[in-house]
């Protein structure tokens, strides 16, 4: 997690683990979170409905770690609070799941800011290609 001169960051955007692996988000600089697009943060769902959804809370502080481990297969996406409207999202591809109905790879809901939806646009192209080349 970044601030630099090109804007708000996670680095990489996209990551991919096996099922049961752990992401681990350290904060560069800046202040931010790392958050699950779930409705339980009033956001639209785009994690695995049977996921438990994360938020790490503010980190303000270089160096500062949050972990979380990913118990089910599939597409899921998260953002910054804070950074939201500036399109600060990440993607993390978990397991072999099927790119079919993923909540992940839906189409970005009207709802999102417009830097984002344009972003997921990306991000959804790029996942999907590294999983049609996996199955």
């Amino acid at each position: 997690m970044l601030t630099d001169e090109d804007g708000h960051h996670f680095d990489p955007h996209i990551v991919w683990v096996e099922t049961g692996g752990t992401v681990t988000w350290t904060n560069e600089n800046g202040s931010h979170t790392t958050t699950a697009y779930d409705p339980e943060f009033d956001q639209p769902l785009r994690i695995p409905e049977t996921a438990d959804p994360w938020d790490s809370g503010m980190i303000s502080e270089d160096g500062v770690t949050f972990k979380w481990e990913f118990e089910v297969d599939g597409v899921y996406d998260y953002y910054c609070i804070p950074h939201d409207y500036r399109a600060m999202i990440g993607t993390v591809i978990v397991g072999d799941p099927d790119p079919h109905n993923q909540p992940g790879l839906a189409e970005p809901q009207d709802e999102l800011p417009e830097e984002a939806r344009d972003l997921f646009e990306r991000l959804n192209e790029q996942a999907n290609e590294a999983l049609d080349h996996d199955h």
